[in-house]
């Protein structure tokens, strides 16, 4: 979940119980991952951008990042030991596992946003403070995120000729700063909430309420999961070890 740019505008599933779409997201993403013909998950994946066509520019972002981990896995395929074939096919599937799981994940679960993921999951008789200690963490991650990205940029537009050693020296400054200065502000920030009453437990923020439409969802969600993983034996010839 990232905020600003690379946030949502659009969600598909508005009005459906966020503990609806958290167990369909779940169900369909473990699914998604089991399966084994490309051509199934090539269809997931059409199918889901589809879903997603209103914030295509925000989705092809996020993937990025997703892929990267499949461009490594493709440099190294030399490095396998299998032939090339079998190869080439255990790297395409990978890959489109990935992202089909990734997309899954931003049709279902990242619209709800942190505070309706955290109000999810308090719903769901989730730890309070474990809640609590989720919803912090994701607001703090960007603060220090702000804060290494504003020093690294003012470091490169003031810094002078370096060697490479003197260059990584300062980047290790800047981290090395944003730490201590996150641990600092985080003991500010806690007793500040002690002083105001903050007991470690976040209240609901908002009320929901489970619906006929949301137990359909979630069926037509738990069918899905299985006809696509009973097709996928199908068309690999594995149907009796399903």
């Amino acid at each position: 979940m990232y905020l600003n740019r690379l946030e949502f505008k659009n969600d598909v599933f508005i009005g459906i119980d966020p503990r609806c779409r958290i167990g369909t997201g779940v169900c369909l993403i473990l699914s998604s991952i089991t399966i084994s013909h490309p051509l199934i998950l090539g269809g997931c994946i059409l199918g889901l951008f589809l879903c997603l066509i209103r914030d295509i520019p925000t989705v092809l972002l996020r993937l990025i990042p997703v892929n990267l981990l499949a461009v490594v896995l493709w440099l190294t395929l030399p490095l396998s030991g299998l032939d090339v074939r079998t190869a080439l096919g255990e790297a395409l599937v990978y890959t489109l596992r990935i992202n089909t799981a990734a997309l899954l994940y931003m049709v279902t679960i990242i619209p709800l946003g942190p505070g309706g993921l955290a109000n999810a999951l308090i719903k769901l008789r989730c730890p309070d403070k474990l809640t609590a200690l989720f919803l912090l963490t994701y607001r703090y991650i960007f603060v220090m995120y702000e804060r290494v990205f504003v020093s690294v940029r003012s470091m490169l537009i003031r810094r002078p000729r370096q060697s490479t050693l003197g260059r990584w020296s300062s980047y290790t400054a800047v981290f090395g700063t944003a730490l201590i200065s996150a641990v600092q502000r985080a003991q500010k920030a806690g007793k500040a909430m002690e002083v105001r009453g903050f007991d470690g437990v976040i209240p609901m923020t908002r009320m929901f309420s489970w619906k006929g439409r949301d137990t359909l969802f979630l069926s037509v969600g738990l069918s899905l999961s299985c006809i696509l993983r009973i097709l996928d034996r199908l068309l690999t010839g594995k149907l009796w070890n399903f």
